[in-house]
């Protein structure tokens, strides 16, 4: 249900930007723009807000342990409350290496040419790269 509000609210403000007055989209065919002025960066403000809230929940889940611990309470009914803060750390882990790569490479795509097959090329070996860094990193937290 939660999803269904979000796109409804981008949904209309797009409409509502369109009555305002500002440049309406040219939709004759031409999907590549409407991904690149409506779709993508709803995609990565949907990523970012979700990196966010995660690293916001691991830093309260450790308050509270903290506070549940200074109360005297014994650890086996704390760890029963609280989630294992090692799936929600790798879970942050990861969205970071791969904001951490898409970032570099959209930098690398801005700072080196035209917009094209390259930049989609650049784009998917960064991404690539950040799912690799995300790997190496669960292969050395599991020794």
């Amino acid at each position: 249900m939660k999803r269904f509000w979000l796109l409804l609210f981008f949904c209309l403000t797009v409409v509502g930007a369109q009555a305002q007055g500002a440049p309406v989209l040219a939709l004759d065919n031409n999907g590549l723009e409407l991904a690149r002025r409506v779709v993508l960066p709803g995609l990565a403000l949907f990523l970012l807000g979700s990196f966010v809230l995660a690293a916001i929940k691991q830093v309260l889940n450790y308050l509270l342990k903290r506070q549940i611990v200074a109360a005297a309470v014994s650890e086996s009914i704390v760890e029963r409350l609280l989630p294992g803060p090692r799936a929600e750390q790798d879970k942050i882990v990861k969205w970071l290496a791969l904001l951490l790569s898409t970032g570099g490479g959209l930098l690398l795509c801005t700072w080196y040419g035209p917009v094209g097959i390259y930049s989609v090329i650049i784009l998917t070996f960064s991404t690539a790269l950040g799912f690799l860094a995300y790997y190496l990193y669960l292969l050395r937290r599991a020794k």
